[in-house]
């Protein structure tokens, strides 16, 4: 059975190139048309205070912008109130789905820090290219219970705007689910801790004054280097083992701190038993940690390594993926 369908397989190797060509709109495009941020800028500087829902309890040390405000009040108060966070120290990474907070953790909790992932907006947050991510997943809903009403599905088909609130209640929930599964497994990923309908809190990597820097910005000894190819290629097969591709793995989005590491970022993670397009991708993460590494003249043959990777710990027939 051949899975390289045209559709699905250009659509997701494409995905640098299409944010490549995006970045590279003509000036006169851009000054025709105002970004996002500006026009919530001039929204929130007219707004009323009780409409950027600020909260008569929680004020947050980071206040950030005026927009940004009000995700924090929106979508982490509630933590507050649930006594998980005390407060947010600081904002930590910024991407083009969500935002990475640093929280002071309430006395009551086991750590003294927790790292809070916001998903930008609904009204933001743009999902191109994801129906190849999308394939063969079951769908839940911002209660995690799965969405099966033939209403529901229509409008996520059609991308209408209930759809697309259902579309990011997934995305979202399937982050946490993988999280909840493999951190339960002893893999290496940040333990989740809870969730709303859009925002993660999870473990927090590193020290009151710098979080844990990705592992691109590392530079390792030549013996610790080895050893982390070792360890890293050992997590990747169990998270596979435990029915897990991360689908966009890289040095990017693996944290590093004191010789231990955390894998992160998991809303596009596929099954390699219901996607069939699993195998591809997976091969496509072993390649780029073994391409990160060739910076310390560690050779591995990538698509030799996956392939094994893949008969060791997959219970599904090679000859259905391997081309």
């Amino acid at each position: 059975m051949d899975f390289h369908t045209t559709e699905y397989h250009q659509e997701w190797e494409d995905d640098d190139l299409i944010t490549r060509r995006r970045a590279h709109k003509t000036d006169r495009a851009l000054h025709k048309k105002r970004t996002i941020h500006n026009v919530a800028d001039e929204i929130a500087a007219n707004a009323p205070a009780e409409a950027l829902g600020a909260d008569e309890e929680f004020h947050p040390t980071f206040t950030g912008s005026r927009y940004e405000r009000a995700w924090l009040y929106d979508y982490l108060a509630p933590f507050y109130h649930d006594h998980i966070i005390h407060d947010v120290l600081r904002q930590v990474k910024g991407g083009k789905e969500a935002t990475v907070y640093c929280c002071l953790a309430d006395a009551r909790m086991p750590m003294r820090y927790i790292a809070a992932k916001v998903y930008r907006p609904k009204m933001f947050r743009a999902l191109k290219n994801d129906a190849v991510y999308r394939q063969g997943r079951v769908m839940r809903d911002e209660e995690n219970q799965v969405v099966r009403g033939r209403r529901e599905k229509l409008a996520m088909q059609k991308k209408t705007g209930f759809g697309q609130e259902l579309l990011h209640n997934a995305w979202l929930a399937n982050e946490f689910a993988f999280l909840q599964r493999l951190a339960a497994a002893g893999v290496a990923v940040a333990q989740p801790i809870a969730h709303s309908n859009n925002a993660i809190l999870m473990e927090y990597l590193g020290d009151a004054q710098l979080p844990a820097p990705t592992l691109n910005t590392v530079r390792l000894a030549r013996d610790e280097a080895q050893a982390l190819f070792d360890r890293v290629v050992h997590h990747i097969a169990q998270m596979l083992a435990h029915d897990c591709v991360h689908a966009d793995l890289s040095a990017f989005n693996i944290l590093y701190w004191d010789g231990d590491f955390r894998i992160i970022d998991f809303p596009q993670a596929v099954s390699p038993y219901v996607n069939p397009q699993a195998f591809q991708m997976f091969e496509r993460d072993v390649t780029r940690i073994c391409e990160y590494f060739m910076r310390y003249d560690l050779r591995a043959d990538a698509r030799q390594l996956a392939r094994e990777l893949w008969k060791q710990n997959v219970a599904r027939d090679a000859s259905e993926v391997f081309l």
